[in-house]
């Protein structure tokens, strides 16, 4: 009897041991939305999916979120960057440079499927769609032109050059290599992109 009686104190141990407290519930959740998503896309996740790879149950999702695109539309915070990461030098082309590769960085991996996966499907879901350029697209872009027009506040480059068009090339360039290509840009591609595409745009 008193055997039983220990063993069963000892599971409710290890059961309050292991209990997770919400912050860890959530990180889970947004862990496995975004393995799901790079594995089998927005149109495949489900909360049945997303809860077994959390390791939770669903009743946190459902209490939460109203639907998937809900969900995912939260986890894109964790997907976007993080314009403190990167560090400025002061010259342009190894800003430019730094800031391709820091990027690169920051979009490989489990992290980068699941940007190219939800790229490829946005369009299909407007509101998602609409998310997905705000938080991941538009701090890219804005990235981007600051580090130019800094560049032209130096002197490095004419302001004038620096137009709606010449902005637009260069942010989708970036974007289709960064998120449209399976595979990491190396130090030879982000040193060609900056020699014989961006520079050239922006210095005459």
């Amino acid at each position: 009897m008193s055997n039983r009686s220990s063993g069963g104190v000892q599971a409710t141990e290890r059961v309050v041991r292991t209990r997770r407290g919400a912050a860890e519930v959530q990180q889970a959740i947004t862990d496995a939305v975004v393995a799901e998503l790079a594995e089998v896309g927005f149109g495949r996740l489900t909360f049945d999916s997303v809860a077994e790879r959390a390791g939770t149950g669903k009743s946190p999702l459902y209490r939460r979120w109203p639907d998937t695109t809900a969900l995912v539309i939260d986890a894109l915070e964790t997907l976007g960057m993080d314009p403190a990461g990167y560090t400025r030098s002061g010259v342009l082309r190894k800003d430019l440079i730094g800031f391709i590769r820091y990027m690169t960085r920051t979009h490989q991996g489990v992290k980068g499927a699941a940007l190219r996966s939800l790229l490829g499907e946005a369009h299909r879901y407007p509101e998602l769609l609409a998310r997905f350029k705000a938080q991941i697209l538009a701090p890219l872009f804005d990235a981007l032109t600051e580090l130019l027009r800094d560049a032209a506040r130096r002197g490095e480059v004419s302001s004038k050059h620096l137009t709606p068009v010449v902005l637009e090339v260069l942010h989708a360039l970036v974007i289709k290599r960064l998120l449209l290509e399976p595979r990491d840009l190396t130090t030879k591609d982000i040193t060609e992109m900056v020699d014989q595409v961006l520079l050239p745009l922006v210095v005459v």
